[in-house]
């Protein structure tokens, strides 16, 4: 499938809801208002989830992308993408929770 590199503005809450589909490695729904269909960060999008930020974007409105486990992971190999910057913080988080959750675990018995 092909995807079109669309600059577009993520929200914190967003940013987390992004980095915890990487970390599952599945889809993601995300709402994206009017003000955000402009800005800094790039999201590779299907041709027709273009087209549809395009009409409600002329019509003054948001939309809410819903991007597939597919996706997401095209979405990490981007360069100065996103989610590529999500993935790699995700990355080096992983093994520290990892370890934290074990030596709770071990406190815990």
């Amino acid at each position: 499938m092909s995807y079109i590199n669309v600059h577009v503005n993520i929200l914190e809450n967003q940013k987390h809801i992004l980095k915890q589909a990487i970390e599952s490695k599945g889809p993601v729904s995300i709402r994206l208002g009017y003000g955000d269909l402009e800005g800094n960060y790039i999201l590779a999008l299907t041709n027709s989830e273009v087209n549809r930020m395009t009409k409600t974007y002329e019509n003054g409105k948001g939309v809410t992308i819903k991007m597939s486990k597919r996706q997401v992971e095209h979405n990490k190999t981007i360069e100065g993408g996103f989610l590529s910057l999500l993935a790699g913080l995700a990355a080096k988080a992983l093994p520290f929770w990892q370890r934290l959750s074990c030596q709770d675990w071990r406190l815990e018995r």
